[in-house]
Formats: structure tokens, sequence, C-alpha cells
């Protein structure tokens, strides 16, 4: 398996993977830490996250 094979994988597989443990990791700190309003401004951003990354998926997996 080639250097370059192996990180086309990592960079497609195993850096997402550990990307999203960190912010799962990060978001639970955050809101462990945080006032009522701190987690609304967090729930109120990670809403606005979400719509922003499906919207992206949607638009990236139709654009062809």
């Amino acid at each position: 398996m080639s250097i370059h094979i192996k990180l086309y994988f990592m960079i497609k597989f195993i850096l997402p993977i550990i990307v999203f443990i960190a912010a799962v990791y990060g978001i639970s700190y955050l809101w462990n830490n945080s006032s009522a309003k701190g987690k609304k401004m967090i729930a109120l951003s990670l809403i606005i996250a979400l719509i922003i990354g499906l919207s992206l998926t949607i638009y990236l997996i139709f654009d062809q």
C-alpha cells in the first residue's frame, strides 16, 4: 500500500472520526460549565450548524 493511499484513507475516514470525537467532548465540556443563557446559545449554535451542514451536504450530493 503506497503512502498516497494511506494518506487518502486517513484524510477520508480517520480524520473525520477524530474531529467528531473532539467536537462531542468539547461541546459536552462547554455544556456542563455554562449557565442557562450559555446553554441556550450553545443549542442555537448547534441548530444553525446542523442546518448549514445538511444544506451543504444536500448541495454537494446533487451538484453534478
